[in-house]
């Protein structure tokens, strides 16, 4: 089997509405369409890898994968890769492949393999789990009560585990609020995006410790190795980090292991670079004895692609859901979610999921 083409087309979809309880005067209703890509990896046997991706996939970049990659073994994954993360751009402009585009060529990669071999990639891997409790992630809301009235929501839906980004002036009473209204028997975490000093997180990290939360994420900025590490120190409960930190050098991830400077590593197959680089991460913390807890994948593919490395790893305890989760879009279906908080990992081969073509109309650019 070889790589015989490379596509790529650009679609339009409605903008996605905010949550309910974001609407109002500081949260305007939105309108007109988005643009959005799908990258197709098309082999001699016909069998396609399909991921949705963001515009830096371009005209460009894919025409430098095309050089790359037609020709060759899709199985190829490692060596394809490597070539990919020589070629990237490191943020001055001047070459095609980013870190999103190196991560939708491995993640179509893994979907042709899955395909070919008529399993899931998570069985590829070496399957732990078929499903993974999920959190509900929730937007900036704009008071203590909208978090109140949504964790209440979460709780009645099954859901077991929520986490609150709060913006700094009202961040400790929402959540107080949010665990007075659910009790101690579901799982609060609070992710300020790492807007705090040092001083203000660890005061208001004392105060998490007393509401039982079950962690701390990104209280400050991840490039502040230092300021983690006197965090860790100080305070008992765990450490989330380094979702900013330029994940396809795993060897950056490597130092924040060997200083101790978190109790939980931030990943996912986007940031990450794909699948392949997200999975070793994941073994790289599990070697450190340290939870890897994915990030969630920002487009339906990535979800996806996340849950599989999710279901592949022992070291992860969660799947992160935007919530509401409205950012659904282009495929027929979807992962489902139980009623005791469970997302199933679908059991189709390669990502498991497919393309809803006919609802996605005509493109509006291919290259």
């Amino acid at each position: 089997m070889k790589v015989k083409d490379v596509r790529c087309e650009v679609y339009l979809r409605e903008q996605p509405q905010p949550p309910k309880a974001m609407t109002g005067s500081k949260w305007p209703a939105l309108s007109g369409k988005i643009p959005f890509t799908i990258l197709r990896i098309i082999t001699d046997d016909g069998i396609e890898g399909c991921v949705i991706g963001g515009l830096a996939i371009n005209e460009l970049a894919v025409s430098q994968i095309k050089q790359e990659i037609i020709g060759r073994d899709p199985f190829d994954r490692e060596w394809i890769w490597h070539r990919l993360w020589r070629l990237r751009d490191p943020g001055w402009g001047h070459m095609p492949i980013t870190t999103i585009v190196l991560s939708a060529v491995d993640i179509a990669l893994w979907d042709i393999a899955g395909k070919a071999l008529g399993m899931p990639i998570y069985k590829l891997m070496g399957a732990y789990r078929d499903k993974i409790r999920i959190y509900a992630s929730s937007f900036g809301l704009p008071t203590t009560e909208d978090y109140v009235e949504e964790v209440i929501s979460c709780k009645q839906r099954g859901i077991t585990a929520y986490k609150l980004h709060v913006r700094q002036e009202i961040a400790v009473e929402a959540c107080r609020a949010v665990r007075e209204a659910v009790g101690d028997d579901m799982i609060l975490m609070l992710d300020p995006g790492g807007r705090y000093t040092r001083e203000h997180a660890l005061r208001v990290g004392r105060e998490l410790e007393k509401l039982n939360f079950y962690w701390f994420e990104e209280p400050i900025p991840d490039y502040d190795i230092e300021g983690l590490i006197m965090l860790r120190e100080k305070l008992n409960i765990p450490i989330c980090a380094t979702e900013k930190v330029p994940q396809w050098n795993m060897f950056i991830i490597s130092e924040y292991l060997v200083r101790r400077a978190v109790d939980m590593v931030r990943c996912d197959t986007l940031m990450s670079g794909g699948i392949t680089p997200a999975k070793k991460i994941a073994d790289m913390c599990d070697a450190f004895g340290v939870q890897c807890e994915l990030h969630h994948g920002l487009v339906p593919t990535g979800d996806v692609a996340n849950l599989h490395v999710q279901c592949a790893i022992k070291n992860c305890a969660f799947y992160e859901m935007r919530w509401p989760d409205f950012r659904r879009f282009a495929l027929k279906e979807y992962p489902e979610l139980d009623d005791e908080g469970y997302l199933h990992i679908p059991q189709k081969p390669g990502l498991g999921v497919e393309i809803d073509w006919e609802s996605l109309g005509k493109p509006v650019k291919s290259y």
